[in-house]
């Protein structure tokens, strides 16, 4: 193709990008999730300061906490497959590298603000100390440093322990890793390998996880050496790729689906959320394949939700769709707040007003820091996108 024509062709394409693409009710679905993911944690320090909780409620922590981080792993992978889909599309396709600056622009920022607080300012303070739950930065302080500069949290975690105000960024280890590689493997491979590569990686991965539990189960070791199942189960765990993975099939199914198909008949969406909420309630594990059988559930509902003519519910309010837009700040900030909040009120009997003055502070901080902080590197990303979201 003559450059003049490549260069109009491509100058046509984003001009047309420009426009916004806009995947609706998904900034609503991920506030939900971070909402979710407050609640989760908020249990969980008042069963660490030995206040009335919810922590040992054995089917709420898979109802709230680890339901919530892996409906954002599947949106990620959803949104973040589409795009790429929709780039690789275009005359000049996937720029590797534009992508992983896109990236570290949007993560980075937050992720430091956290990581250093975490490390260097909330340990002067004694009063936001969490005693036994969490290590002391001063243990291994380089070992753990150097884990989380290198976005390794989620290692971190297996081998060191939690740290206070910063555990919660293991997810962010496990989709920044996941960034690193997946735009390469979308750029190279065509759709069918995609797909195929999809489903090899998620059979192989479960299969592995099955063995190891299994051998786990029957307390299997071989005479020549010993292996400590327990921690290759917990790193298992923990790399939730699958969930990534899940989402960027339906990402790819959802650009391939026709308008109207079983998928997308009201009936069977109705099942489907029928489903999730039955199994979510009901707590089961599925033998410790939680998260997968939930991941497929969600990559169904976000697949009916992005599309509004077929779609049984519409969330897509703006109250919502702007605290799905801040939810990243909700995130990374919920945990201090949590604390805040829970030391004050239940010192001085007020613990009733605990969880919306919660949810107001840190919706609070997440705003101020999406538009003092946030904004900036958005802004600088959009020079380095070719499409525009919205």
């Amino acid at each position: 193709m003559p450059n003049c024509i490549k260069s109009l062709a491509l100058n046509r394409f984003i001009a047309l990008m420009k426009k916004k693409v806009h995947y609706p009710n998904l900034n609503s679905l991920r506030f939900l999730a971070a909402f979710v993911v407050v609640i989760h944690h908020t249990e969980q320090l008042k069963s660490i300061k030995h206040l009335p909780n919810l922590w040992d409620n054995h089917s709420f922590v898979p109802l709230v906490g680890k339901l919530g981080v892996d409906l954002f792993f599947v949106l990620s992978g959803f949104l973040i497959t589409s795009l790429l889909v929709i780039e690789k599309a275009s005359p000049s396709g996937i720029n590797v590298k534009n992508f992983i600056i896109r990236r570290i622009l949007r993560i980075w920022p937050l992720y430091f603000i956290i990581v250093l607080s975490a490390f260097f300012i909330i340990p002067v303070f004694p009063a936001f100390q969490l005693g036994y739950a969490f290590e002391s930065v001063k243990d291994h302080f380089l070992a753990n440093i150097i884990l989380y500069v290198l976005f390794l949290p989620h290692l971190q975690i297996i081998i060191l322990g939690p740290i206070a105000y910063a555990g919660h960024l293991w997810s962010i280890g496990i989709e920044e890793q996941f960034y690193l590689v997946w735009s390469s493997i979308v750029k190279k491979l065509s759709t069918t390998k995609l797909v195929n590569w999809i489903f090899a990686y998620i059979i192989l991965y479960v299969t592995i996880t099955a063995i190891l539990r299994y051998l786990l189960h029957i307390h299997y070791q071989p005479k020549a050496f010993k292996i400590n199942y327990d921690f290759i189960i917990a790193i298992f765990d923990v790399l939730r790729f699958d969930c990534l993975l899940i989402g960027a099939l339906f990402a790819v199914l959802n650009r391939n689906l026709k308008a109207h198909s079983i998928i997308t008949n009201k009936t069977f969406q109705l099942f489907i959320y029928l489903t999730e909420v039955c199994l979510a309630a009901a707590g089961y594990w599925f033998h410790s394949f939680f998260w997968e059988i939930h991941a497929v559930l969600y990559g169904l509902i976000i697949l009916n939700l992005v599309r509004l003519e077929t779609s049984l519910i519409n969330i897509d309010f703006k109250l919502f769709d702007y605290l799905g837009k801040i939810s990243y700040g909700i995130y990374m900030y919920h945990f201090f707040v949590i604390n805040l909040v829970i030391t004050i009120f239940y010192k001085y009997h007020i613990q009733v007003l605990a969880y919306p003055v919660i949810y107001l502070l840190v919706i609070a901080v997440a705003s101020f820091s999406y538009k003092y902080i946030e904004t900036y590197f958005l802004k600088l990303k959009k020079s380095f996108s070719v499409i525009s979201t919205g």
